[in-house]
């Protein structure tokens, strides 16, 4: 199976970062212009066992897609499983590590490329572009958002 993992440090307390993380509509703000997420069923707040409904813009077209939230530890991580969607295997795990009143924020994902045809298209290398891309953008957003308090 392939990884990626990212980082970013904002300049906020981990609780503040993960109950911002925790908000469906904040994961929207942050994805605007970029990925075109659109949660279609979703609790306003996550938690363990949470079902999350969105399409997402990926490769050229809208994909469906469905997350459950396995583990959900406030205010330092959840982890997040692929249940209905494009890849044979995807799971995201999201860390949130203190450093006084700064916050590490790491992403780990690990997942395996759809098969077939669309797997000549969504390779793992092309997957890897768009969570590089993805994740720069979802960041630069995240620090705007809370390091200017909005």
């Amino acid at each position: 199976m392939a990884s990626f993992e990212d980082r970013v440090t904002v300049q906020r307390p981990v609780e503040d970062v993960f109950d911002f993380f925790s908000v469906t509509r904040n994961h929207e703000k942050m994805s605007e212009g970029n990925l075109g997420l659109a949660f279609t069923q979703a609790p306003e707040q996550f938690e363990q066992g949470s079902l999350l409904h969105f399409d997402i813009q990926g490769f050229g077209q809208v994909q469906s897609v469905v997350y459950e939230i396995l583990e959900f530890e406030r205010p330092l991580r959840y982890l997040e499983h692929q249940i209905e969607g494009p890849m044979k295997e995807w799971i995201h795990e999201h860390l949130f590590i203190p450093e006084g009143d700064t916050t590490v924020v790491v992403d780990k994902v690990q997942f395996e490329p759809p098969g077939g045809l669309i797997g000549l298209l969504v390779s793992e290398s092309r997957v890897l572009e768009s969570l590089e891309d993805g994740i720069y953008s979802r960041n630069q957003a995240l620090k705007q958002m809370l390091e200017s308090g909005a």
